[in-house]
């Protein structure tokens, strides 16, 4: 009766949470499509729109501890309600921008209203999903990172180059329109996401009960009041924030500027071509971090599962470095994006199982946090740089020197221990939505089996 629970609550609320993630990280990184009208519009450089597009994670950074207060003020679903709200009208907000600070402003407050999601995600999963089905259920959850960006940046592309609504230009009305399912859906979710199975009329009394039982059994044991954090977990959470950071680097400095790359490639192809091209980085990532996350399953602990990606996507930015083709520039950079993303999954099972403990919390906070500040600096850095060489290439072989690092760094990452360790309550660190927190409760360091952020 408790599986058949689990089995409709995932069928109920994971394609509506996923649905959300995939808005998230539209209204997020739609800036990319925007940008290739909006630069001349705004009179912007690349250094300055680099600036626009990273201020957003020091919004997130700052706002994360006020936001897990909130989340455990108001409760999960009325926090994620209010969030999704605000992010949609802070994202509609940006069409109305006249110059670079207006855009800095308006990217900086999208970060302070996101930051509030993911963790209010965690949280609700934590409260209807059992902890040896939550993995797989972010899982599914976190496929909405590649997917959202290969749907929306030919959408982006289209509304860029064809809308143009109460006078608007074509960008203008892009954050405009794609704000509106932000804002509907934060409406709908307080109706399409009941707080505890017992509000849930699609379940059964007998499934209400026997879902309840289960989730009562993952109530965490008390932990101790004093506990050393050691150098030896400091040294461990270093480790993979280095890890961390090359990742993050590279995703964010693609992220926001491969329309802009795609654009100086094939110049005459026009936004919609441009946004479609860009794409398809994303559209073999989906793929590949599933069938890398069964591969990761599988092997266990073995570091080649974080590592190996991770070099391929080095050698192909290298490649991208070097290569005066326009195709095979485009392929080589499809496979950086692919092999950073492909390891997600699997890097996030490693370091939460590693750092589990009275202290995990801080840990993951610190790996997070440095995460996040390394996304600022991906695309601050792309836009100077690009500003000072006039060249993509640069960057690209930046890029492969951070891949580089994070991939020797992965080599000798610390194994999960073998014995028990004791569970601990879900930290309230900064997450970001592609790498995701430790799952609450749980104290098994699988590897997500999935991935599906």
């Amino acid at each position: 009766m408790g599986e058949r629970a689990v089995r409709t609550v995932a069928r109920r609320l994971l394609p509506v949470l996923f649905v959300l993630y995939v808005v998230n990280f539209l209204d997020r990184a739609n800036i990319g499509v925007a940008a290739l009208a909006m630069n001349a519009d705004l009179h912007l450089s690349s250094a300055a729109y680099g600036t626009a597009a990273g201020i957003f994670f020091v919004g997130y950074v700052v706002f994360h501890v006020p936001a897990a207060m909130a989340l455990g003020r108001f409760g999960a679903r009325r926090w994620l309600a209010c969030v999704i709200t605000t992010w949609g009208l802070c994202s509609a907000a940006t069409a109305f921008v006249t110059d670079a600070h207006g855009l800095y402003a308006a990217r900086f407050c999208l970060g302070v209203a996101e930051a509030g999601f993911f963790p209010g995600v965690v949280a609700y999963l934590a409260a209807w999903i059992p902890a040896r089905q939550r993995t797989r259920a972010l899982a599914a959850f976190l496929l909405a990172i590649p997917v959202s960006t290969a749907i929306g940046l030919p959408t982006s592309g289209v509304l860029v180059a064809h809308s143009g609504i109460l006078g608007l230009s074509g960008w203008r009305s892009m954050f405009l329109i794609e704000a509106v399912p932000a804002v509907v859906l934060g409406v709908a979710a307080l109706r399409l996401l009941p707080d505890t199975p017992r509000q849930a009329a699609w379940l059964t009394i007998p499934q209400q009960r026997a879902l309840e039982a289960q989730l009562a059994q993952d109530a965490p044991p008390v932990a101790p009041k004093r506990s050393a954090f050691g150098r030896a977990t400091i040294g461990r959470a270093v480790h993979f924030a280095v890890v961390h950071a090359g990742i993050s680097f590279s995703l964010y400095s693609l992220q926001f500027f491969l329309p802009q790359v795609i654009s100086a490639l094939f110049p005459g192809a026009g936004t919609s071509g441009v946004s479609a091209l860009a794409a398809v980085p994303y559209a073999v990532a989906a793929p590949a971090m599933l069938l890398w996350s069964h591969r990761g399953e599988a092997a266990g602990s073995r570091t080649f599962v974080i590592a190996l990606p991770v070099a391929v996507a080095a050698q192909a930015a290298a490649l991208a470095a070097l290569s005066h083709v326009p195709v095979l520039t485009v392929i080589a950079l499809t496979v950086t994006v692919a092999g950073s993303l492909a390891i997600v999954p699997a890097f996030w099972s490693r370091c939460t199982g590693v750092l589990a403990g009275p202290h995990a919390a801080t840990g993951i906070a610190g790996v997070n946090a440095l995460g996040s500040l390394v996304s600022f600096a991906g695309p601050y850095v792309t836009g100077h740089l690009t500003d000072a060489t006039g060249s993509y290439r640069p960057v690209y072989a930046l890029i492969a020197c951070a891949l580089a690092v994070s991939s020797a760094a992965a080599l000798r990452l610390p194994t999960v221990p073998t014995t028990a360790v004791p569970r601990t309550r879900t930290p309230e660190g900064p997450h970001t939505e592609d790498n995701p927190p430790p799952t609450p409760h749980s104290d098994r360091p699988t590897t997500p089996g999935r991935t599906l952020h």
